[in-house]
């Protein structure tokens, strides 16, 4: 059973563009634990909170295309084959050293 489920490409697609329009954790925060400065020059003090809206993100344009509002899993699916996106991305499962 465990191996027929891998081959279930659309049904991967279909719940991982169901996590992307309702992600289950839709707002999460970071704090900095040290000064940093951030890729676009914004500084950050130690103990500073960044939020980020991880159901906005699954819904920006820039991102996911003038269609980023429609359920749509065959965007994740290239031949028929499913294909994961960038973690900075599709954040439903976080992304970095401590990803879920």
């Amino acid at each position: 059973m465990p191996e027929e489920i891998k081959k279930m490409d659309y049904l991967h697609a279909a719940l991982s563009e169901a996590l992307r329009l309702y992600p289950s954790v839709p707002i999460d925060s970071k704090e900095a634990l040290e000064d940093d400065v951030l890729s676009n020059g914004t500084e950050l003090k130690k103990g500073t909170r960044v939020l980020y809206l991880i159901y906005t993100m699954g819904r920006m344009e820039n991102l996911w295309g003038k269609d980023c509002r429609e359920f749509k899993p065959e965007r994740w699916l290239k031949d028929g084959k499913f294909m994961n996106e960038s973690l900075y991305k599709f954040m439903a499962f976080h992304a970095g050293p401590r990803l879920c």
